[in-house]
């Protein structure tokens, strides 16, 4: 099994490093100040965000487990893991209004991180949700590791695309079954790329022709995001192999080939292309007492400019209709209680 190189397994080596440096920081007056406006707060494992043509900002939380618990068998031992219907999707409206989009989705808890919705991206006249992970009992079920494609007015399901038998039968990275679905995108022709962090590999799907393999990367980068730029490049965000300092990178590929990369990141989450700028997530970074908060990152070849720093664990990037830079964080709990949220990162000077 190659499990250790999924993005949920990653992050439980991460935090388990981590909890000890944030022991008793779990108060919001312990935590670093946040870079700009805070635009929701007290959600549990918030991931992705986006927005909808109506200037909503969509946000797909992980949720808090529930009031069932069961204990789950992983490479790194056995642990406690709670179940229950916490996750959800929310739009919060341009005059902050909060409603459920979707509420009452499977979430998984485990000690120190939360499987469960991972994306809501809304395109054309579709939801596309991403579920990613789950439980023994949800295995090659609507909620394991796949996409579902959405009627936003009824949510009556026009299609599911379901990446384990998909992973089964493929292995595009050779290394043995694992699915962790992560990102989509779409190409100019219609075409929906998907990541994978399990599998290791970009696709290619249409409701036609089905899947096919576009990259893999048997060398565990663990692909985590996706975008397609005005001009038809594909930027590709990477974890990195074990998750070290600086194994990190984003990859950009034009007419299917590796035409540039920007390396010594570490832990991308998100990638969001504006134009001719190219911003990043960095979920953590390493100092002298090991992993601490994360930052957002705007990419050049002649070196990156941090956004912003100082995040508790940011997650998902997007522009909002006010041309601002949105950023979840607190994706992960790096102390018992801890909430996350979505901030609108103040203007650069």
């Amino acid at each position: 099994m190659k499990s250790q190189r999924t993005l949920r397994t990653a992050l439980f080596v991460l935090l388990a490093i981590s909890t000890v440096l944030f022991t008793g920081a779990a108060l919001a007056q312990d935590m670093p100040p946040l870079p700009g406006e805070l635009i929701v707060g007290d959600l549990s494992a918030p991931r992705a965000i986006a927005f909808d043509d109506e200037g909503n900002l969509l946000v797909a939380v992980a949720g808090s487990g529930g009031e069932v618990t069961m204990t789950m068998a992983s490479p790194e031992g056995e642990s406690e893991m709670s179940i229950g219907m916490t996750g959800k999707i929310i739009s919060v409206a341009p005059d902050g209004t909060v409603t459920d989009v979707i509420g009452a989705m499977p979430s998984y808890a485990a000690p120190m991180e939360t499987m469960g919705v991972y994306r809501a991206i809304p395109h054309g006249d579709s939801l596309w949700v991403l579920y990613s992970g789950g439980g023994p009992a949800t295995t090659g079920a609507f909620w394991q590791d796949s996409i579902v494609e959405l009627d936003p007015a009824t949510l009556a399901v026009k299609h599911i695309i379901n990446m384990n038998p998909i992973e089964t039968e493929l292995d595009p990275d050779g290394n043995g079954y694992d699915s962790n679905v992560a990102d989509i995108a779409w190409t100019a022709d219609g075409a929906l790329l998907i990541v994978d962090a399990g599998s290791n590999a970009l696709f290619s799907w249409t409701a036609e022709g089905g899947i096919e393999v576009v990259a893999a990367w048997p060398s565990n980068d663990v692909p985590t995001s996706v975008e397609v730029a005005d001009n038809g490049d594909i930027y590709v965000g990477f974890l990195g192999a074990g998750i070290a300092p600086g194994a990190g990178k984003v990859e950009r590929w034009s007419n299917g080939e590796l035409a540039e990369t920007f390396g010594g990141l570490t832990a991308v989450t998100d990638v969001l292309v504006d134009g001719e700028t190219v911003y990043a997530v960095e979920m953590f970074l390493f100092g002298e007492q090991g992993p601490g908060p994360g930052d957002v990152l705007m990419l050049s070849a002649d070196g990156n400019t941090v956004v912003a720093g100082g995040l508790i664990a940011p997650f998902g990037l997007a522009k909002g209709p006010d041309g601002s830079i949105y950023v979840s964080f607190g994706t992960v709990a790096f102390a018992p209680g801890m909430t996350g949220g979505v901030v609108k990162l103040a203007p650069a000077m």
